[in-house]
């Protein structure tokens, strides 16, 4: 058994000191409430600093002395260290892009086992460190959207059940920011969904985007009741400096040619409730996806489409909430 001592930064910005035989599945026990009574009024809590100990009385005694550091001293003890769980997000390497352009050409089971080991190192794991990062930022920006790497990636491989096309991956790699208290999935058999977030790794076609994307018709009907008691709060939205500067517009796809059932022309919310999807999104160039600075361009075109995903979520039934815990 390796025991390990370890700092980890509470939701408030200290640090606690305490000591594991299992960083990983200690953070896990601090974030479920499990943990020091410290913690538990100060979620969410990241191990951020891990030290390997010869046994348990050397843990508790290099425990004795982090705690005894001046703050300081333990922020550099911070500095040189890599966060549990996952590699620090240093952006996406070539091989990432490469991987899924030579994807699309070689759609097929024995080609991706035979490359399975790239697809893990360079795609999948920076994507779950990237997953991790934001949902870090999120906390701040909109504590209710959550990113988790088991929940948020989506899988590589396709359904193809009642698909003509039978090629059995994906040739993108992507994730989803979602509100906590609403399910997964996007489209119209995605029930209980909410708006959220979504960023997207493919050759050709990387992009950021925001919203709700042909909700399920319960949703819809109830977003549709939303414009028509205030009209003017989308045109609000999307008005906003921040989401014109980076968003321009929400897409305008699979709209209706006519008014739907119950409105008539003329009506105030006319121009929205032609509408079906509700999304808005932003191409991200190579550089961008390559860069170690993307989660903070990413938390700036986040923070611009907040407003659009809680009005959706509100309409819906989700509320924002202040704070993560």
């Amino acid at each position: 058994m390796t025991w390990h001592v370890y700092l980890a930064r509470c939701g408030d910005g200290t640090l606690y000191t305490g000591i594991t035989t299992d960083p990983a599945r200690r953070e896990a026990a601090h974030n479920a409430g499990r943990g020091a009574s410290y913690t538990r009024a100060r979620r969410p809590v990241r191990v951020v600093h891990v030290e390997t100990a010869a046994d348990q009385g050397a843990a508790l005694r290099r425990e004795l002395v982090i705690k005894r550091m001046p703050r300081h001293l333990k922020e550099q003890l911070v500095h040189r260290s890599t966060p549990v769980g996952s590699a620090e997000f240093r952006g996406f390497g070539p091989g990432a892009l490469a991987f899924l352009r030579r994807l699309a050409r070689n759609n097929r089971r024995d080609w991706f086992e035979r490359h399975r080991a790239v697809y893990e190192t360079e795609v999948r794991q920076p994507l779950r460190a990237l997953v991790e990062e934001m949902d870090v930022r999120l906390a701040r920006i909109a504590p209710e959207l959550t990113g988790d790497p088991r929940r948020s990636i989506f899988r590589i491989h396709r359904d193809v059940r009642f698909s003509k096309d039978k090629s059995p991956y994906k040739t993108n790699a992507a994730c989803q920011f979602y509100h906590a208290d609403a399910g997964r999935g996007a489209g119209q058999d995605a029930e209980g969904a909410g708006a959220g977030l979504y960023v997207q790794l493919a050759h050709g076609d990387c992009f950021v985007a925001g919203g709700m994307w042909m909700p399920a018709r319960p949703a819809l009907e109830k977003i549709r009741a939303a414009l028509a008691e205030s009209p003017g709060e989308l045109d609000r939205i999307v008005a906003a400096p921040a989401f014109r500067r980076r968003f321009k517009r929400i897409t305008p796809e699979a709209m209706l040619t006519r008014l739907p059932r119950g409105y008539a022309q003329g009506h105030p919310a006319e121009r929205w409730l032609r509408y079906r999807s509700f999304t808005a999104y932003r191409p991200l160039t190579e550089a961008e996806v390559r860069s170690p600075r993307l989660p903070a361009a990413l938390a700036r075109d986040f923070s611009a489409l907040v407003p659009l995903v809680r009005w959706l979520n509100a309409a819906i039934g989700y509320r924002a909430w202040e704070r993560r815990y």
